[in-house]
């Protein structure tokens, strides 16, 4: 077979169905970062509903916290190891320097090229919404030959609107299963793609990622989680979370888009001015998305850090969406064990 599809409605459903796959077409390869087991073709996942994309799940075990503010990261086209590193410590171990990424996927789609593509896709889509030109270009050329302990894994977003909703499709060379497809990349590209329809003021479509190298890791901490999942079959669909009335699509709309702006950007500026827990202090935020979603994430992670996961537990319930709700509470619970 030359290729393989995944078709889901959630990134628990395509968790799922993709170690299922390994464990039916994985064969053993090495790679740099150690022995993995990889599937004998490319992968495609599309996700039918982008917007179900929290990973719900105590034996996986994701950093819901970390994921978010990842997304938040990315949007705002930041570089800066520090910020990431606040909620998740080994992040810092894939900089050369300790300050900077090489690849950060915001900045390159910001900054990096001289051009803020994120704004200029939005602008193609609004000015011609048949475009097939909406392209965002993360891969640098220059990363061919380049020693760097960041090399971009997902390389370039294409956008297209199609049956009057916007669809995302991700190109992506290397993809470690359990951290990075249906960990991290599935809040990255489903939040991108949110924002973008949002500001464009059309509904999600799809979001598609083709994965060339569709891998898990067999040793070290990938492979402790990759094992963990296989030994316990527990339901990792939790299909009833995302059917509730507060869950994450109602977050971010067009008309609230201004405000949201203007609260990512007053997020990095308070950040970079005064740090993280002065920033767990502000009030003053205007769009519902960080009313309802960021800023109760935030504060309920900052007490975590500062008086530990019970003490935590007691404010999740201030976390307005359901589904991300769950997965942070999941997460301190299995804290407290």
């Amino acid at each position: 077979m030359n290729m393989y599809v995944i078709e889901c409605d959630s990134v628990n459903d395509a968790l799922a169905k993709g170690l299922r796959l390994i464990g039916a077409y994985g064969v053993e390869i090495p790679s740099r970062n150690g022995p993995t087991i990889e599937v004998d073709a490319p992968v495609t996942t599309v996700y039918n509903k982008p917007w179900n994309k929290v990973l719900i799940s105590k034996t996986r075990d994701a950093n819901p916290f970390f994921h978010l503010m990842e997304s938040l990261w990315i949007l705002y086209g930041r570089e800066d190891v520090k910020f990431l590193t606040e909620f998740n410590k080994r992040m810092g171990d894939y900089s050369d320097d300790g300050l900077v990424f090489n690849a950060p996927y915001g900045h390159r789609l910001r900054d990096s090229f001289g051009i803020d593509q994120i704004r200029s896709i939005i602008d193609i889509l609004k000015e011609d919404p048949n475009s097939r030109q909406a392209v965002g270009q993360i891969w640098d050329v220059s990363d061919l030959r380049k020693g760097t302990k960041d090399k971009a894994c997902n390389m370039q977003t294409v956008f297209r609107i199609r049956n009057g909703k916007l669809d995302l499709t991700v190109y992506n060379r290397s993809n470690d299963v359990i951290w990075g497809a249906y960990g991290a990349n599935a809040v990255q590209f489903s939040t991108l793609l949110e924002y973008v329809a949002a500001k464009v003021g059309v509904p999600m479509g799809t979001y598609t990622q083709v994965s060339n190298s569709y891998h898990v890791y067999t040793d070290g901490p990938g492979g402790e989680v990759y094992n963990r999942l296989i030994n316990n079959q527990e339901s990792i669909a939790h299909t009833v979370v995302y059917d509730q009335p507060n869950s994450t699509q109602i977050l971010m709309t067009s008309g609230d888009m201004e405000l949201f702006d203007r609260d990512l950007n007053s997020f990095f500026y308070v950040y970079d001015s005064y740090g993280l827990a002065e920033l767990g202090e502000c009030t003053h935020w205007q769009s519902d998305y960080f009313k309802c979603l960021v800023m109760p994430m935030l504060c309920t992670f900052l007490i975590h850090k500062a008086n530990g996961p019970e003490h935590a537990l007691q404010y999740v319930n201030a976390i307005k969406s359901d589904d991300w709700r769950m997965a942070c509470r999941h997460w301190l619970e299995n804290r407290v064990k």
